[in-house]
């Protein structure tokens, strides 16, 4: 990105699991737990690892402030190069 004018510009693949506005909070807590058990797991870890990916598993609040700061980022993106939606 760098060599089109953009070199603070970070772009990565990223997955993660969300659910529905509203969810009770122990229903994500008990999501969380199954999940990041599972990753931990060393025969699953180690397929995702085959894969290219690292994993992170962190907390659901972070990844709220995470997806925050990708809209955020990827809005000025948008913003900036001009781009709409077509009719």
């Amino acid at each position: 990105m760098a060599e089109v004018g953009m070199p603070d510009l970070l772009i990565e693949n990223w997955y993660g699991m969300i659910a529905p506005t509203g969810t009770p909070p122990a229903i994500i807590a008990a999501l969380h737990r199954i999940t990041t058990t599972a990753m931990a797991d060393p025969a699953v870890k180690q397929k995702l690892v085959d894969q290219g990916l690292t994993t992170v598993g962190d907390t659901p609040e972070h990844f709220r402030e995470f997806i925050g700061s990708e809209t955020t980022k990827w809005a000025k993106v948008i913003r900036d190069a001009g781009v709409s939606l077509a009719k």
